[in-house]
């Protein structure tokens, strides 16, 4: 602080050293006709009037360059302002093109959803139309079923369906319900063991042929020539093939699920045990062995060895079920 006093003070020094010696006192004699006139000039005067004369040069020089400078800041400021006018429009421009672009990416987006939504509604529809078939053919295949005096108890139990199951959930369970009564029905003996269906003894109490007791007979008599073919009414494997006391040649066939045929009284046997066997195919022909009063066929259903009537089985034909 006090080296920069120091300093201001010899500046002040040399200035008024400067001022004496360029300023001092003068006077200026003025010679008239009849007298003499003394002008006195003092220091402050010749500094005042160098004073107003440095400032008039310092304006006369600085105010064109102060206007140049002036000129030039506006110009540019101009050039600036148009640049950015400019730059502003084509911002402008390019935010409308890309909102314009945005309009129709979201406009095309639209209509792609309402069609995805046409096309997922057209393909629901059409699965809840062919579950509805599927129900339908459950139902018959169930009535046949039911028609023999069976259930469909001897089947794969349906899956429970889940209350928040989709259509195409549902259809999946459908169709796999029906592949099961499927299978079950194609296991069934509804197929005529012989070609002629001509009953001689019916299922059920009757008179005994050799005693006249009451006896229960277990199947039906059909009766026929010897030779007549006998036909499997259902695929399955053989489980015996042979004599058997009081019904001679006989032929068991195991069909699945509980399901078996008897063919009884044959003349001749054509299969042998273990054989699989397929609907209509040849296993034995028509005879009179066995405790037999004439040529025919007993032949027997049964369920889990039960013996059930044929003709319950036979009479689904009525539904035009396809052998």
């Amino acid at each position: 602080m006090k080296r920069r006093a120091g300093s201001v003070a010899d500046l002040g020094n040399i200035l008024t050293e400067w001022a004496n010696a360029w300023f001092h006192e003068r006077q200026v004699i003025i010679r008239g006709h009849d007298k003499l006139s003394v002008i006195h000039i003092t220091q402050k005067q010749q500094l005042t009037v160098v004073g107003l004369f440095t400032a008039a040069l310092l304006w006369t020089t600085l105010s064109p360059l102060a206007f140049l400078f002036t000129w030039h800041s506006e110009a540019h400021a101009s050039n600036t302002a148009r640049k950015l006018s400019h730059e502003l429009a084509s911002t402008q421009a390019t935010l409308n093109a890309t909102a314009a672009q945005n309009s129709a990416l979201a406009e095309a987006a639209s209509e792609a959803q309402a069609k995805s939504r046409a096309i997922v509604n057209a393909a629901d529809a059409k699965v809840q139309a062919l579950d509805a078939q599927t129900q339908a053919a459950i139902g018959q295949v169930q009535n046949i079923i039911h028609a023999t005096g069976l259930t469909a108890g001897h089947t794969a139990p349906p899956a429970p369906k889940p209350a928040s199951a989709d259509h195409t959930e549902l259809l999946q369970s459908d169709l796999s319900r029906l592949d099961n009564l499927n299978a079950y029905l194609s296991h069934i003996p509804l197929g005529q063991p012989v070609p002629s269906m001509a009953i001689s003894s019916p299922f059920g109490m009757r008179p005994d042929p050799w005693t006249g007791a009451p006896e229960f007979h277990v199947g039906i008599d059909l009766r026929g020539p010897i030779g007549t073919p006998i036909s499997a009414t259902a695929p399955g494997v053989v489980t015996y093939a042979g004599w058997e006391t009081g019904y001679g040649q006989l032929v068991v066939i195991d069909h699945g699920y509980g399901l078996s045929t008897r063919y009884s009284h044959l003349d001749k046997i054509l299969v042998h045990v273990g054989e699989k066997v397929t609907l209509h195919e040849t296993v034995g022909l028509m005879g009179n062995t066995g405790w037999s009063t004439g040529p025919h066929l007993l032949y027997e259903t049964r369920i889990d060895g039960a013996p059930q009537n044929p003709l319950n089985f036979l009479k689904v034909r009525e539904y035009d079920v396809q052998d």
